[in-house]
């Protein structure tokens, strides 16, 4: 049984997530043969204080940009 975490910064539109989650399972049925009801798929939100990138928060390289 697949669990797919997807870290992602908020914002993304209902639609969209659903939209992932279909194309997500479809390719694990096909890889695997796997029925859809055996793949489970999370959102994990993290705000722009919550994470960084090339040693900065990304909240603080917003606002160097």
């Amino acid at each position: 049984m697949p669990i797919v975490t997807i870290q992602q910064s908020p914002g993304r539109a209902k639609e969209q997530r659903q939209l992932l989650i279909k194309k997500i399972t479809e390719a694990f049925e096909e890889a695997y043969g796997l029925k859809s009801e055996s793949v489970t798929v999370f959102f994990q939100n993290f705000d722009d204080s919550h994470w960084g990138k090339g040693g900065l928060l990304h909240e603080d390289r917003s606002k160097n940009t």
